[in-house]
């Protein structure tokens, strides 16, 4: 049995030697106007999404508003909550410098005593400090 290894020539086909018959075609589109742009239709596609694009970008910025303000009360319930429990931490800390097991956290749990005391007094003004020096600048009678 033989194969056939050539390919049938299509120029030697009848069936594909065909003269072009869609001359009339051609001359359609010739006949129509050119258009430059978008159609009036289209337009008004393109204006369409464009405005649905600003909505959600508009609810978009709203919403991080909503998220920005609520990020802010949670700051603030968290430190009010802070401070109402202040006097609870502040007992814990003088619990554990002096009945903790561990001797370095005794130790720096005094450290942070003693540095939030001396802050505080620095803060406030110490009044030993200020009689000291009101004793020492010599204050002349008002005359």
């Amino acid at each position: 049995m033989r194969k056939m290894t050539e390919k049938p020539n299509p120029a030697n086909n009848e069936e594909n030697s065909e003269t072009p018959k869609d001359t009339e075609s051609t001359e359609d589109t010739d006949s129509q106007e050119l258009q430059f742009g978008l159609s009036d239709g289209e337009l008004q596609k393109e204006l369409h999404s464009y405005a649905a694009a600003l909505r959600q970008e508009f609810e978009l910025s709203q919403s991080k508003t909503k998220d920005d303000e609520s990020a802010v009360n949670v700051e603030r319930y968290t430190r009010d909550f802070f401070k109402k429990n202040l006097a609870h931490a502040a007992a814990q800390i003088v619990w554990l410098s002096s009945n903790s097991t561990s001797d370095s956290i005794r130790l720096k749990a005094s450290q942070f005593i003693v540095k939030e005391a001396l802050a505080g007094a620095q803060a406030d003004g110490d009044p030993i400090s200020e009689l000291l020096r009101s004793l020492q600048t010599p204050t002349q009678p008002q005359v």
